[in-house]
């Protein structure tokens, strides 16, 4: 599980890097992909697969995690009430 987590963030944080290309003159160019130039295609391309990437994440780890600390948290405070 953290391997996958692992992999995920690295992918995220990899085209997450990659959107910087178009600054370091890498995929700027005045040429047009439909009516959108390159450097703006390329960036939000990644910027979709970034996305989809975060909810991956969010799904398979955030939400199983935020579950468990509820319910670690609502059975700490029944343990106090019974104090």
């Amino acid at each position: 599980m953290r391997k996958l987590h692992a992999a995920y963030i690295g992918a995220f944080f990899f085209f997450y890097a990659l959107t910087f290309l178009p600054n370091f003159n890498v995929f700027n160019e005045a040429a047009f992909i439909g009516f959108f130039p390159q450097p703006l295609v390329w960036v939000l391309v990644l910027n979709a697969i970034n996305t989809v990437i975060i909810f991956l994440v969010y799904k398979r780890f955030f939400k199983p995690f935020a579950e468990r600390t509820e319910q670690e948290f609502a059975a700490w405070e029944k343990g106090e009430e019974n104090k």
